[in-house]
């Protein structure tokens, strides 16, 4: 059997990671890093190394465990375990050698970022992957991962975890983990339910999930800044900022997630939460 190439094993282990989920997961760090007034260029470093090998590390895990299901989905099957491009015991491998030398990294700034760290990893491949075919609420675990690096990162900077500010980003984070969810039965519900994933898709029509995800937004949008308002308000220039984007980015994915061009709908309002997510991120690093 030929070896595949250089390149290739690097594109199969980096597919593996899920690189840019896993980027996007630690600019979230960064962000809570930097809401803590974090100013040191070693803790920052640490804090983006040890994130970043920790989710690739989970995201290989959460691939070699759910290999058959994978096999079954058209939008997962192409991975490079369900294709054999990767032996599975290789893909454990890596996974472990990621989650171990992300946790040995993380551990310098502290025991809670590390604990931290652990504690998502245990969500997502155990809590949340355990679930997802016992019950439509594994979402919620799985929205919780999303909600916790940016306290690693206020916690790397010295910060507690329970001040108002990272926990109102922190709530931010996992409000809008589910919108995610929720868009990709609109597209894949069937191969969902055909792999045994308990999901909404079987209780809700496309439309009805897509009236969802919109008031979902909108009201997480209005909840979040009345509580920003109470506990934190920000400075002038920054609040406005974040309001017209927010109004911008609202009305944006009302005209998208209604439109009736089925194949430009499918994809671009996971782009637009995703912009307005990183623009908010890269706001309140300049803000703080």
């Amino acid at each position: 059997m030929k070896r595949p190439g250089n390149r290739k094993v690097i594109k199969h282990v980096a597919e593996l990671m899920k690189w840019k989920l896993s980027a996007a997961v630690t600019f979230s760090s960064v962000t809570g890093y930097f809401l803590c007034h974090g100013s040191s260029p070693g803790e920052l470093s640490t804090v983006v190394a040890g994130v970043f090998l920790l989710a690739s590390g989970a995201a290989a895990m959460n691939q070699y465990t759910e290999i058959k299901s994978d096999a079954l989905m058209e939008r997962t099957m192409g991975r490079p375990l369900p294709t054999g491009k990767m032996e599975p015991r290789k893909g454990l491998m890596i996974a472990s050698i990621l989650i171990l030398t992300g946790s040995i990294v993380l551990s310098l700034n502290g025991v809670l970022p590390l604990l931290l760290g652990l504690l998502n990893v245990v969500l997502y491949n155990v809590i949340y992957t355990g679930l997802k075919k016992k019950t439509t609420l594994a979402i919620i675990p799985g929205a919780l991962v999303g909600a916790i690096p940016p306290l690693i990162g206020y916690a790397s900077a010295g910060g507690i975890i329970t001040d108002p500010g990272i926990l109102l980003f922190a709530l931010f984070m996992f409000l809008w983990q589910l919108p995610h969810f929720w868009l990709l039965l609109i597209r894949y519900g069937k191969e969902y339910e055909k792999a045994g994933i308990k999901t909404i898709y079987n209780s809700l029509n496309g439309k009805q999930i897509s009236r969802l995800v919109f008031f979902w937004i909108a009201g997480s949008s209005l909840l979040l800044w009345i509580l920003n308002g109470i506990l934190l308000p920000f400075k002038l220039p920054a609040t406005l900022t974040m309001m017209g984007l927010n109004i911008a980015f609202i009305v944006l994915f009302f005209r998208v997630i209604y439109s009736p061009v089925k194949e430009k709908w499918s994809n671009n309002p996971f782009i637009l939460i995703n912009t307005f997510s990183l623009l908010i991120m890269i706001i309140l690093i300049f803000a703080s």
